[in-house]
């Protein structure tokens, strides 16, 4: 698994020299630079650009205090509630190759210093938990995160100029390749009850449940954003 993120992590930067020696003269100095404001599924923040020849580079900061209620849209039969809380804060450095007026295709990476948080409540007077039941009184929430690499590649195709010169708008479409996550649940409820070993091995086999069902979801981030840009010439 850290091996194929890890090549996947060398092609993407690999994709981005190539994309630099063939499009970057050796000569060639920064055409302008481009400020933008941007809103998608990698946060809310601003975005500085510079291009050069045919290639754009780039560096954005996203904020996404988003929580989503998965229960119900994975079938969690159960469960009244299955949170995933999204990471809060999001960082994207990468390049573009503009292949026309207003096309681009583009990769590089993302960083989310955080990992996707989940808690779990239950429908039912009792909790059934790996297939063994508990009583309110028990267990009364799950909580966890989904661990993955903070680090990892994306690809994406662009609509809308990064170029020098006045307002602007544009469109990015792309994934990024997360990677397995793997799931890890703690308890609340009664601490005789959490510490036995049969409930430990009970929470694990949940915490499987929910990982097959949620956390292939999550190997594939989407990438959605739209934005506002203003250029700055250099002439």
């Amino acid at each position: 698994m850290a091996q194929r993120g890890r090549t996947r992590a060398v092609a993407a930067a690999g994709l981005l020299a190539s994309l630099a020696s063939l499009a970057v003269p050796p000569s060639a100095a920064a055409q302008g630079f481009v400020l933008a404001v941007r809103a998608g599924t990698t946060g809310v923040g601003p975005e500085a650009s510079v291009r050069m020849g045919s290639v754009v580079l780039r560096g954005a900061y996203g904020l996404l205090p988003l929580t989503l209620d998965v229960a119900r849209h994975y079938d969690l039969d159960g469960l009244d509630q299955a949170k995933i809380e999204l990471p809060g804060n999001w960082v994207t450095a990468g390049a573009d190759l503009v292949l026309g007026g207003f096309f681009r295709i583009g990769t590089g990476v993302l960083y989310k210093p955080g990992d996707f948080k989940t808690t779990v409540t239950f429908a039912a007077d009792s909790s059934t938990i790996g297939g063994q039941s508990y009583a309110p009184s028990e267990i009364t929430a799950l909580e966890g995160a989904y661990s993955s690499r903070s680090t990892v590649p994306f690809a994406a195709i662009g609509f809308g100029t990064r170029a020098p010169g006045g307002f602007g708008v544009f469109v990015d479409l792309g994934v990024a390749f997360v990677g397995d996550a793997a799931l890890d649940f703690s308890a609340k409820g009664d601490p005789a009850v959490i510490a036995s070993s049969e409930f430990q091995d009970a929470l694990d086999r949940e915490a499987r449940r929910i990982e097959d069902k949620v956390g292939r979801y999550l190997k594939y981030w989407p990438i959605l954003n739209v934005g506002l840009r203003f250029g700055f010439g250099f002439g």
